[in-house]
């Protein structure tokens, strides 16, 4: 995290000056993102040099939990991954079912799927009637013309 930072603040600073206005305006925020990106990724670099198991009944427990840890990012990227084949062709409201859904799968496990479901339903009907009906921001809809 604290290197994706460095390189996301160094990128912002190529950005081009504005030509109208305060010419590092469009700056700032990024700007402000890059520097929040790296104290954080400092923060849990010490976080976890203070939590480094000192037992070899904390090693080997920590090398369980790393191997779950890790495949639950490789499912979250496969996910998304998928969402982005998927949002244009079936619409945001049932990619994002599917997204939530699987999302929630990987993090809360296979026996509470039929309440992730119903999460998932309701998260992404309630966020597309918000951006749709209420922002007037227009997102992608299913092939067959429904949400």
């Amino acid at each position: 995290m604290t290197l994706i930072g460095v390189i996301y603040l160094g990128s912002t600073l190529t950005l081009p000056s504005a030509r109208i206005g305060n010419p590092q305006e469009p700056k700032i925020f990024p700007g402000i993102l890059g520097v929040a990106m790296v104290v954080l990724g400092a923060i849990l670099i010490f976080q976890e040099l203070k939590r480094r198991p000192v037992t070899d009944e904390e090693k080997a427990k920590s090398k369980l939990q790393f191997g779950a840890t890790e495949m639950a990012i490789v499912f979250t990227v496969l996910n998304g991954a998928l969402y982005t084949l998927l949002f244009n062709h079936i619409g945001y409201v049932f990619s994002t079912i599917v997204f939530l859904e699987l999302q929630l799968i990987i993090f809360r496990g296979k026996k509470t799927w039929l309440n992730s479901l119903l999460i998932s339903v309701v998260f992404s009907v309630c966020a597309f009637l918000l951006f749709d009906t209420a922002l007037g921001i227009y997102l992608p809809t299913s092939a067959l013309g429904i949400i």
